[in-house]
C-alpha cells in the first residue's frame, strides 16, 4: 500500500476548517504537516513559496497568476465576507448614504487588500463612487511582493499610522478595515457604519446579486499540481466534508452561545440558502468569481479578465 504524501499546509482556524487542523478530517492520500495561520497571514506574503498547500488572499493570488508565478488555486474557498459591514465612517463627516463618500478621505490597512477590492467594486457599481473620486490613506505601504500598482488617477497616501485612530481624531472621514475595529465594538460615538440598516443592506445585496464575496482561496505550487493532479479532488472532498460537518453541527442550535441561535440559523438559511460556503466551481460560485475578476480588472489588479479555467485547477479523479 502506497504511503500518504506528507505535505505542509497553512490554514486559518475557522469552525469550518478546524477539523482538518485537528486531524478529525483527513484528505485521502495526504498526511498534513499543518500550521495554523495567524489572522491576516494569508494576505501579507507569498505563502505559496513556503508551503505545499496554503490559504491565500484571492486578490494576491490572481495578481501572482497573471504574472505567471508558479502557483495555481484550487476551487476551495476558506474565507468569504459580507463586505458592507466593514465600511465605516465618522458621524461628523456628513456621510448619510454611500454616495456621500465621493471626495472623502478613506483609510485602509493597505489599499490592495481583497476587502478593499470588493468594497470599491460595490461602491462603484451600485453607488457611483469610483476609486479616483476618493482620497485613500493607508496604515502600511503596499507589499512589493504582491506586485500591485495603483491605477492612474487613484491617490494613495501612506499615513504610516493607525487609520482607525486617524478617523477617531477627525483626520479621516471613512474606514474600510479587514476586521471590525475595537472602537466600533466598544460603541465609540466617533465611528458608525456607512450602511446604517446593515442587516437589510446585506440581505438585499445577496437577493439582488446572489453574491457572497469570496476573499481567500487555497493554492498549491504549480510543480506539485503538475506531478500530483489527484490532489485537487482529494482536497476538495476533504474541505467539502468539513463544511458539511460544520453546517450539521449548527443544526443543534442549543450548542451555540447566541441566545437567539435557533432564530438566527433559520433566518440565515432563509436568505442565503442551505450551503452558502460551498466549494467547487459551481454555478453559484462562478457568479461570485466572475464579478471578482471584473472588479480586479477594473481596478488595475490584473490586465485582463481570464477565464476561470485559467485560474483554478481542474478537479480530476
Amino acid at each position: 500500500m502506497a504511503q500518504d504524501m506528507e505535505l505542509s499546509l497553512l490554514l486559518a482556524d475557522y469552525h469550518r476548517t478546524q477539523p482538518i487542523l485537528s486531524g478529525a478530517v483527513v484528505a485521502k492520500g495526504i498526511k498534513f504537516a499543518a500550521q495554523q495561520a495567524i489572522p491576516g497571514e494569508a494576505c501579507m506574503r507569498p505563502v505559496y513559496e513556503e508551503f505545499d498547500i496554503a490559504e491565500m488572499s484571492l486578490s494576491w493570488y490572481v495578481m501572482a497568476r497573471a504574472r505567471k508565478e508558479p502557483v495555481i488555486a484550487l476551487p476551495i474557498f476558506p474565507l468569504r465576507m459580507q463586505i458592507h459591514p466593514y465600511i465605516f465612517c465618522s458621524p461628523a463627516a456628513g456621510i448619510e448614504r454611500p454616495e456621500d463618500l465621493k471626495g472623502k478621505r478613506i483609510g485602509m490597512d493597505q489599499y490592495r487588500l481583497t476587502v478593499g477590492l470588493w468594497a470599491r467594486g460595490i461602491l462603484q457599481e451600485f453607488h457611483g463612487v469610483r476609486p479616483e473620486d476618493c482620497q485613500w490613506f493607508t496604515t502600511e505601504a503596499e507589499s512589493e511582493d504582491a506586485g500591485f500598482q495603483a491605477p492612474e488617477g487613484v491617490h494613495i497616501t501612506l499615513a504610516n499610522q493607525s487609520t482607525e485612530q486617524m478617523l477617531l481624531r477627525g483626520e479621516l472621514d471613512a474606514l474600510i478595515p479587514p476586521n471590525i475595529v475595537p472602537s466600533f465594538r466598544n460603541k465609540d460615538p466617533r465611528i458608525r457604519r456607512v450602511f446604517q440598516d446593515i442587516r437589510a443592506t446585506v440581505n438585499d445585496y445577496f437577493r439582488q446579486t446572489r453574491i457572497f464575496p469570496i476573499t481567500h482561496t487555497l493554492v498549491v505550487r504549480q510543480e506539485l499540481f503538475d506531478k500530483q493532479p489527484w490532489l485537487v479532488a482529494s482536497l476538495l472532498k476533504a474541505f467539502s466534508d468539513m463544511e458539511e460537518a460544520c453546517r450539521k453541527s449548527y443544526e443543534y442550535a442549543k450548542r451555540s452561545a447566541f441566545p437567539s441561535a435557533v432564530l438566527i440559523l433559520e433566518e440565515e438559511q432563509e436568505v442565503f440558502g442551505k450551503n452558502p460556503w460551498q466549494h467547487g466551481l459551481t454555478p453559484e460560485n462562478q457568479v461570485v468569481l466572475e464579478k471578482f475578476i471584473q472588479y480586479a480588472n477594473e481596478q488595475g489588479y490584473i490586465p485582463n479578465r481570464p477565464a476561470l479555467s485559467e485560474l483554478f485547477a481542474p478537479v480530476g479523479s
